[in-house]
């Protein structure tokens, strides 16, 4: 019993798909690899804030007790160690919010959000110092 012959042009189609799909498999395998060693970087990064909080506590607790500018530094410098983590760790962190319109979403941070108001309240107010002058004068 003999195979029937397939057509030149279904083979080359088989072969073209057949790469297709290896190289599709290849970035799916390549996607979880990275999503793997995220994950693995988020755990550390939740396991190092959570050790940064705790020493953070223990520092406001002596700072109390004795305010030495030396505890007040290493209270700066793991506030700043916190931020960063914060930054770190992305849309996992509570510092986030998120603000979803029509068509998308915007991603804000605490800082960035109160950075974003103070802008609409500036500009905002200008413009309407603005159209009260162009009003006055036309008018």
């Amino acid at each position: 019993m003999q195979l029937p012959q397939i057509p030149d042009e279904q083979n080359s189609e088989q072969t073209e798909l057949s790469a297709e799909f290896e190289q599709a498999l290849g970035n799916v395998q390549k996607s979880l690899v990275e999503l793997q060693q995220r994950y693995a970087q988020i755990l550390r990064d939740k396991q190092r804030q959570i050790e940064l909080k705790h020493h953070r506590e223990d520092i406001k607790q002596q700072l109390r007790k004795n305010p030495l500018p030396e505890l007040k530094t290493e209270l700066q410098q793991i506030q700043q160690q916190l931020e960063d983590l914060d930054n770190a760790l992305g849309l996992m962190s509570e510092s986030y919010l998120t603000v979803s319109f029509l068509a998308g979403g915007f991603v804000f941070t605490k800082t960035g959000l109160r950075e974003a108001f103070w802008q609409i309240i500036r500009f905002g107010g200008l413009g309407v110092i603005i159209g009260w002058i162009l009003k006055s004068v036309v008018g």
